[in-house]
């Protein structure tokens, strides 16, 4: 039987979305730091992934920061729906450009990460790959500097995934000027900040998908809570609507799917529909809105198996409204204490304590790449090991693309 525990515990996992020309999920890019330089078997862990990576879930990029590791994995068998990242000097040289091939014929997708300089370099024709590019500070210039007048503007080819866009700018000029594959990470920061004159509103899609479930004769309470709990305003402005004075209601309502109930189908779409003209049409906010909900998921993966929906919801929402501060331009103690939340996500998020503080911090460890090799020290501090980390990590990158499918079973 394989040793599944042995495996994750050996390694530090972190992960990067990449996101399409259309602003939706289209990879994810994992990065993998062995914790001991030979304590990871690579054909352990790619057999682990394959028991776990569904046909629907999002292609996933392996980055290994091991060189050993690394050459490992393209020796064992593939993993359908995944590549392997791989330095441009490997295209290179004779003796790893030869292991390079023989991967590629055992169905191993190759992904080279390569300067923008070195895009046509020795090596690079000879092994099918998809060509990773990190803009420097310069290159990001000289992509967005005004054209002379009969000269070119400059062109990357097409097909890339491109890291280091951290300005709105750039990564509008990537998606919608260049002919892209994928954008490494989205400058959240930055798109959140054009709009720093008034608060967020609405997800105009998850609007629209709630109205659509609503008029479906199968839906359910559950499945109109996966779709809401998708758009953090949606959700505050629910929970502020039931324990308002218009509904005057007895008992306070802290839970989206007790809101949910109390409103009814009928009052929820009549009140969604009234939101419609509110709703925000900027599409480079959907994959901060999608990242939010990431990290929430992430968060309520890393409870123990087992735990009830009522807690998983809970902490779903602790992470989800840790991030209003940043959606709405107030300060999150403000807006927490217009709701009748209970202790526990308070504690969490303006404390920095109680039980669900652990998870919300070491979900979005998980999502800092650049800082991977902290979060052996971030899993020990909060009393979680490094395979609880790595199971929920992959259980929640696995079914980014189906956890608000048409389904009844638990929330994912």
């Amino acid at each position: 039987m394989l040793n599944t525990q042995s495996v994750l515990d050996s390694l530090a996992l972190a992960y990067e979305p990449v996101w399409a020309p259309d602003r939706h999920l289209v990879a994810a890019r994992l990065h993998l730091h062995p914790v001991t330089p030979t304590g990871v078997d690579a054909a352990h862990f790619m057999e682990l992934l394959g028991e776990h990576w569904p046909e629907e879930a999002p292609t996933l990029i392996l980055s290994i920061a091991s060189p050993r590791l690394l050459l490992q994995t393209l020796a064992v068998d593939p993993v359908h729906n995944t590549c392997i990242e791989v330095p441009a000097d490997l295209f290179a040289r004779a003796d790893t450009a030869a292991r390079l091939s023989i991967a590629v014929r055992r169905g191993h997708r190759l992904v080279c990460r390569t300067p923008w300089s070195d895009l046509h370099g020795p090596g690079m024709d000879s092994v099918d790959a998809r060509p990773l590019v990190h803009l420097t500070a310069d290159e990001a210039q000289r992509l967005l500097a005004p054209v002379a007048p009969g000269r070119a503007a400059p062109q990357l080819p097409p097909g890339l995934i491109v890291g280091g866009a951290d300005t709105r700018t750039l990564v509008r000029h990537l998606i919608e000027q260049q002919s892209v594959h994928g954008v490494i990470g989205w400058p959240e920061d930055d798109v959140l900040a054009s709009h720093r004159h008034h608060p967020i509103s609405y997800d105009r899609d998850i609007l629209h998908a709630v109205l659509a479930a609503i008029d479906d004769d199968d839906c359910s309470v559950e499945r109109l809570e996966r779709l809401v709990r998708q758009d953090a305003v949606l959700v505050y402005r629910l929970l502020l609507l039931v324990n308002s004075a218009v509904y005057g209601n007895r008992r306070e309502i802290g839970s989206l799917r007790h809101a949910l109930m109390m409103l009814g189908f009928r009052e929820l779409g009549r009140w969604v529909t009234e939101q419609i003209t509110e709703v925000e049409p900027d599409p480079d906010l959907h994959p901060v809105r999608l990242a939010m909900v990431m990290r929430a998921r992430l968060a309520q993966h890393l409870l123990m198996t087992g735990s009830d929906d009522t807690l998983r919801a809970e902490v779903y929402a602790t992470s989800l409204m840790g991030e209003l501060g940043r959606l709405l331009h107030q300060p999150l103690a403000t807006l927490l204490n217009k709701l009748p939340l209970p202790g526990r996500i308070f504690d969490a998020l303006l404390r920095r304590d109680g039980p669900y503080f652990p998870l919300v911090d070491t979900a979005r460890a998980l999502g800092q790449p650049a800082e991977i090799a902290r979060i052996p020290l971030v899993c020990r501090v909060h009393d979680l090991s490094l395979e609880t980390a790595n199971r929920s990590l992959l259980r929640m990158l696995a079914t980014s693309h189906s956890h608000a499918g048409r389904r009844s079973e638990r929330m994912t």
